[in-house]
């Protein structure tokens, strides 16, 4: 058996096993191997209502991996001396102006490396779409009235509003729209022909775009149509693109090839220089791993000794990935038409199948399968099915905090409070050491109406985590309405 053949055959195996044991509706697939697409896959359904299956042509938003393209792009401008990487953003956006003195001074590179100092956007407006041309121009001169939350160059903090700027800066100085720029000079170039950043683009196409999916309780637990689709055109920039598993891939193969290329033949996205220059470590993230640093627009890191390149992106209703092994000639990208689903684990076991590992399957999330008994089948089933894992195969399941929180939110919002509750008391069992778990506990607690329990939540939370300024605040508030 060739090695792309086991490849392929493990990833048959694994990937639908996948979709079947997480709450997912669909999903897609592609893989590139020795600089060569060996992969580009369908799993489930584009839409539950419809039941059309996804295969490797149905488009998919891409949300933050847009912001590779918008990083290449400046990289392309920046080689034919358009724009300078360390020139002040006020040089090409005249009308660019924030409350902030300091705002003066922010650089091109600062965006792309989200070293700029500004806020993230906390309202993409999603249900509040605008379509015309002029709406990323509008959101930059919005801008007036923020101000920087650090210094510049000071530290990396991730911020969507840098990419909407970024985007508004290319469409100045090329005198065309960002997303004609996007579509004529990397997407078309790339064989990417049926990708856009634009919604209407992709609603035009011979190909179906997916719909975006959150998780529903009312008829048990999984996936319900979004009522909202994530688009708004000011942020196309950082969000919006449209793409498959099939055009993915040839923008894998693009970067593959033009990074490992001495010279541009006129042909390639940018020159191997440019590479260089857009991989290089700007700042240290937080995330660690894969995403232990950021160059100009991508996360960069190592995964089991191997130089990884990597986006990832959640928006309402989506999720992706898209990761290069550029010294193996490797990619991998996946779409989900899901936000409530982690990416992170999928992307390692691909991974782990490409570097010639025996996965026998991707590790199952433990918080979805226990809310998902917590629904349908009660608290105590709950319990009894994480003692028996624990016995049995607790290899087999992914344990993340994160998503125990989430999910117990989620059980909240959903008006299945005790069970939320009780599905954060088996957390704090799991992660006994976490005061945030402990912190949540406590504000459920209390909007149960049970305010010794909330309070003993919240002065835990502070025992194990002493500046937990809004934990010392709960508790000294309980303790003096007693």
């Amino acid at each position: 058996m060739s090695e792309i053949q086991r490849i392929v055959e493990h990833l048959d195996r694994i990937l639908p096993q996948f979709i079947q044991d997480e709450p997912l509706p669909g999903l897609a697939v592609g893989v590139v191997y020795d600089h060569r697409m060996i992969y580009a896959k369908g799993f489930g359904v584009s839409d539950i209502q419809s039941g059309e299956a996804v295969t490797e042509h149905t488009l998919f938003h891409m949300a933050s991996v847009s912001k590779t393209l918008v990083a290449t792009g400046m990289m392309q401008l920046a080689e034919e001396g358009v724009i300078d990487l360390d020139g002040v953003v006020s040089d090409y956006l005249p009308y660019f102006e924030m409350a902030d003195d300091r705002s003066r001074n922010l650089t091109i590179r600062q965006l792309l490396s989200h070293t700029s100092g500004l806020p993230d956007e906390d309202d993409f407006a999603w249900d509040r779409p605008e379509y015309d041309e002029g709406s990323l121009e509008r959101y930059v001169r919005s801008m007036k009235d923020c101000k920087l939350q650090r210094e510049p160059g000071q530290a990396f903090a991730y911020s969507n509003i840098g990419y909407e700027i970024l985007g508004d800066v290319i469409a100045k100085v090329t005198g065309l729209s960002f997303e004609l720029y996007m579509k004529q000079k990397l997407l078309e170039p790339a064989s990417m022909l049926n990708s856009t950043f634009l919604k209407e683009e992709a609603a035009e196409t011979d190909y179906p775009l997916a719909v975006p999916h959150v998780l529903g309780l009312q008829g048990g637990y999984g996936a319900e149509p979004s009522s909202i689709f994530p688009y708004h055109r000011a942020h196309a920039p950082s969000s919006t693109l449209y793409a498959n598993a099939v055009d993915m891939c040839y923008y894998a193969l693009a970067h593959l090839s033009g990074s490992s290329t001495p010279r541009g033949d006129g042909k390639l996205l940018l020159e191997a220089n440019s590479y260089s220059e857009m991989w290089r470590r700007a700042a240290s993230t937080d995330y660690g791993d894969i995403l232990e640093d950021m160059g100009l627009g991508w996360f960069m890191g190592l995964y089991r000794g191997r130089r990884v390149l990597s986006h990832m992106g959640r928006d309402t209703g989506f999720r992706s990935g898209f990761l290069l092994l550029p010294d193996e000639g490797m990619g991998v990208v996946f779409m989900m038409n899901a936000d409530y689903v982690g990416g992170k684990i999928l992307g390692s076991a691909i991974l782990n199948v490409l570097l010639g590992e025996d996965v026998p399957y991707v590790q199952q999330s433990l918080a979805h399968h226990l809310s998902r008994l917590t629904i349908t089948s009660g608290v105590d089933a709950a319990f009894r099915e994480y003692e028996e894992i624990q016995q049995s195969c607790p290899e087999r399941f992914l344990v993340i905090e994160g998503e125990f929180n989430a999910g117990a939110y989620t059980l909240m919002r959903r008006g299945w409070l005790q069970e939320g509750i009780r599905l954060l008391e088996l957390s704090v069992q799991i992660f006994p050491g976490s005061s945030n778990l402990h912190d949540s506990l406590g504000e459920m607690y209390l909007l149960a109406g049970e305010r010794a329990l909330a309070l003993m939540h919240y002065e835990k939370s502070v025992e194990l985590d002493p500046e937990h300024a809004e934990g010392i605040r709960m508790v000294n508030e309980l303790l003096q309405s007693n």
